[in-house]
């Protein structure tokens, strides 16, 4: 039986049905309630494998060390967490360095593990879609910095490769897609596959914290999103084959991923 946690979300449902449709194994979804102890063992009982796949939440790193503990309890083999290229224990990113502690309390747990840190997601780009159907921008504090997005698809496909395998026992791969982009370069490509123009606004960082804050985001999980750009802005992607290796196929490229969703990013009439 394998158990993923977080289910709901975008990767979590790709990656359960990867799972349901291989035939290899029993899945188990457990969408809610991953802080509550009762309903972790429930879950987990007759689980050999479990996937987390943990939200952006106050205290992150503790809700995800009772997981491991409830899984040591219950007798599960091996854990596959998913974080991020950015981990780190020092990031002033309140979600990199929750990911970075976790991290080291699934290490010390005493289940097996696997720890996949993944680039920034395609389907991230989905949080502008508004902005761009009606004014045809997208407005983030970049600059011309690079990133490696990978599509949330190849990143289920992993989960599912290694789920379903054996042989990655204490290994951690990037995950990332296959080319490094910068925004405008995403903004080019938006409007090849929408045929019509959608131009990237670079914004300071105090500008785009405001606009997270009057659309009602909270402001503790605003200043880490915004943490979150910086910090990406500073670094640079590192380009890795783990996609095309683990799952055989190569990595969804940019210009697939608009046109998959040109419909979700396409102007409305009159805007």
């Amino acid at each position: 039986m394998i158990l993923v946690l977080g289910a709901t979300g975008r990767l979590g449902r790709e990656t359960v049905k990867l799972l349901a449709t291989s035939g290899m194994h029993k899945v188990r979804a457990l969408v809610r309630e991953m802080t509550d102890e009762n309903s972790l063992a429930h879950a987990m009982r007759d689980v050999e494998r479990v996937f987390t796949i943990p939200p952006n939440v106050r205290d992150q790193a503790e809700m995800e060390n009772r997981i491991y503990q409830a899984a040591l309890r219950a007798g599960v083999n091996y854990i596959v967490k998913l974080s991020t290229t950015k981990a780190d224990v020092n990031s002033p990113c309140y979600f990199f360095k929750q990911h970075a502690i976790a991290e080291e309390c699934l290490k010390a747990s005493g289940v097996g593990f696997t720890i996949l840190r993944s680039n920034s997601f395609m389907q991230n780009l989905l949080w502008f879609a508004k902005e761009i159907k009606t004014k045809s921008t997208f407005s983030l504090p970049m600059g011309d910095a690079k990133t490696a997005p990978v599509d949330i698809r190849d990143v289920a496909a992993v989960a599912a490769a290694i789920l379903t395998g054996e042989a990655h026992q204490g290994a951690m791969y990037n995950i990332s897609g296959p080319e490094k982009l910068s925004f405008a370069d995403i903004g080019e490509k938006l409007s090849t596959a929408l045929a019509t123009r959608v131009e990237y606004r670079d914004i300071a960082p105090a500008e785009f914290l405001n606009m997270l804050i009057e659309i009602g985001i909270p402001e503790w999980y605003a200043e880490a999103v915004t943490a979150s750009w910086t910090v990406a802005r500073q670094g640079e992607p590192i380009l890795t084959d783990v996609v095309s290796a683990l799952t055989k196929k190569p990595p969804i490229s940019f210009e697939q991923f608009a046109r998959d969703h040109a419909d979700q990013f396409r102007p409305q009439k009159g805007t």
